[in-house]
């Protein structure tokens, strides 16, 4: 699978794709992208309040469409993105 990263998260993860082999829920893929980039990245991909969940703040696009809240299974196949939405005035 090829992992995006883009906007705060190509930073911290220090490169804008990465291609994993990995299948199953979406969470437990950003439980082990957390493991392995540290706290920082934890603080934004995973809800702190409620283990196992994502985090609101930041949006996961698995073929081009918005999970929102949901945890899909992943096949493995998959393009993901994964970034910090901008808010402006």
């Amino acid at each position: 699978m090829k992992l995006c990263f883009l906007s705060g998260l190509k930073e911290i993860i220090g490169q804008e794709e990465v291609e994993i082999e990995y299948a199953g829920r979406l969470t437990d893929l950003l439980e082990i992208l957390s493991r392995k980039h540290g706290e920082r990245l934890r603080s934004l991909l995973l809800d702190p309040d409620q283990p196992g969940k994502k985090s609101a703040f930041v949006k996961v696009l698995v073929e081009g469409e918005d999970v929102g809240q949901a945890d899909p299974d992943l096949r493995g196949e998959e393009t993901i993105f994964l970034f910090m939405p901008i808010a402006g005035g």
